[in-house]
Formats: structure tokens, C-alpha cells, sequence
């Protein structure tokens, strides 16, 4: 009898060492990624190298994409992938400004992930002598999730009242109300002529346009920066605005005119050429500054 109650003893203790183990293996791989917040982008939003707008461009999450955030300074944040299993910032993908990026409730995330999958039955196969055993797996494994989108593969979509497209000239022209956007950017005009690229051998698509011809009531804007001019050409694959005739580029009080505005989208930085007419520029200091 008390052999009988040592062995059922030795017993329940063996038993209660793996549940306590279980109990403190589980919760480690169950908040394995229960670290920073997931965001989404309200808008198409550039990916940088650093978090400021002088940072070197990643890349582009489109709007409703979902991301992994932390390390938030000065109003930017870290971007990871969503299955990030570490909390490192040196795999952050980039940084982005965090105001264009909207906290998803906790809810919504789990809701999002997809239901665990039983688990295989293991199939035996004979094979002559002896047996071979191999797990089927359900589904397929998934792959890897890719976060954000190269910014040169971006399409540009384009909207107007009327359009003619000249196959031979590989020319689109497009009149009345046009509104144009690629990425972050969005161009308006009377007319708009869009240029296919010469190595393009296929009709016309989105992502296949070379450069943009926009003439009449022109205006242009990327965030807070703003331009106007009589003639515009955007060159889509450096994202390179050429405004022309008349041309005006604002960022709040602060403008800008001159004989040719060149506008770097990418890096949100202007040239500014003279010519007949003198190059003038405007900034306004900040309020809370003291001039002594």
C-alpha cells in the first residue's frame, strides 16, 4: 500500500511540473509580438530612412495598409512588418510620420488574424521494408508579409471628363476637370497629356507612363506644400516636378517664384532657376521667434 502511494505521488508531482511548465511556456510565444501598436495609413505614406522628412525614401505603404509601430520621437515612428516576432529597431523597415498613421484597436487586430489550423494526421506510406511516416501539411505555408510598396512601381491614376489616346504617338490626352495622383501626389488641370515610356511595348496602362504634360489653371500638392503655374511636366520615375510659366510653390506662409521651379517630390526639396524674371523668395520666421 505505501509503495502504491509513492508511485501515485512521484506521480502527481511529474504531473504538476509539466502543467507549471506549460503555464509558464504558453503566455512567452502567446505576447511573443504583443509589443508597440498597429497602425494603419490613412494616407499613401512615404517610408524613410530616418525619421525626418531629409531621410533617404524606402518605401510607400498604401493607404489601409497595416503596420507594427514603436520607438515613436518627434512625432515619427518605427515601421515593421506586422509579424516582426522582436522588438529591435534595427530591423525597423523605415520611419514615418506618425499623424498620417491611425492607432487600430486591439479588437479589430485579433479579429484580423486568421484562425489556427488543426493540426495534420500523420500518413503512413509502405514502401518494401518497413515504414514511412510523413506529416500532410493543411495548407500551404504563408508568405512572408511584405510591408509597404516600392514607390517606383506606384500607378498613376488619372480622371477626366473626356479622353484620346493616340496608340502610334503613344500619347493619352485627357481634357476637362483632370485630377492626376501618384503616391502622396496629386496634380489638376484643364488638359493633361501623359507619355508612355519608349521600352513599353504593350498598350496604354497605369504604371507604364513616362511623364506627365499637365497645361492650364495648374496646380499641384503634396501635403502642405503647394504649387500653381501655366504649364507643369512631372517626370513619374524620379518624381521629379518641372513647373514653368509663371510658377508659384507654397508651404504655408512660405513661397517661392521664379523662371523654373524644379520640385524633388522624393525628397520634398526645391531648385529655383532665374532667367527674365528674378528669383524671389519668401519665409516667414515662427511667432515664438525673438529678433534681437
Amino acid at each position: 500500500m505505501k509503495t502504491r502511494n509513492k508511485t501515485l505521488l512521484k506521480t502527481f508531482r511529474c504531473l504538476f511540473f509539466v502543467l507549471a511548465l506549460t503555464a509558464l511556456l504558453v503566455p512567452v510565444s502567446a505576447v511573443a509580438q504583443d509589443w508597440g501598436e498597429v497602425r494603419e495609413a490613412t494616407v499613401n505614406l512615404n517610408v524613410r530612412s530616418k525619421p525626418d522628412r531629409s531621410g533617404e525614401h524606402v518605401l510607400t505603404l498604401t493607404k489601409g495598409e497595416r503596420v507594427r509601430t514603436d520607438f515613436a520621437t518627434g512625432g515619427w515612428v518605427a515601421i515593421f512588418r506586422l509579424d516582426q516576432a522582436d522588438r529591435d529597431e534595427t530591423k525597423a523597415l523605415g520611419y514615418a510620420n506618425a499623424k498620417f498613421l491611425k492607432v487600430v484597436p486591439a479588437e479589430a487586430v485579433a479579429a484580423a488574424q486568421p484562425e489556427p489550423q488543426p493540426e495534420p494526421a500523420p500518413v503512413a506510406v509502405e514502401s518494401g521494408e518497413g515504414e514511412v511516416k510523413a506529416e500532410v501539411a493543411a495548407t500551404p505555408p504563408p508568405a512572408p508579409v511584405q510591408a509597404g510598396t516600392d514607390p517606383n512601381r506606384l500607378p498613376v491614376k488619372i480622371t477626366s471628363d473626356r479622353m484620346v489616346y493616340d496608340e502610334s504617338g503613344k500619347v493619352v490626352s485627357f481634357v476637362g476637370n483632370v485630377v492626376a495622383e501618384h503616391g502622396e501626389l496629386t496634380l489638376w488641370a484643364d488638359k493633361l497629356s501623359a507619355y508612355l515610356s519608349d521600352k513599353d511595348k504593350k498598350k496604354f496602362s497605369a504604371d507604364s507612363v513616362d511623364r506627365i504634360v499637365a497645361e492650364g489653371n495648374v496646380r499641384a500638392k503634396k501635403g502642405t506644400t503647394e504649387g500653381s503655374c501655366g504649364k507643369l511636366t512631372y517626370f513619374v520615375g524620379p518624381q521629379l516636378l518641372k513647373m514653368e510659366q509663371s510658377p508659384l510653390l507654397q508651404d504655408g506662409p512660405n513661397s517661392l517664384t521664379g523662371e523654373v521651379i524644379n520640385f524633388h517630390v522624393r525628397d520634398n526639396r526645391s531648385e529655383v532657376i532665374g532667367g527674365d524674371q528674378r528669383v524671389k523668395a519668401i519665409f516667414v520666421a515662427p511667432g515664438s521667434m525673438k529678433v534681437q
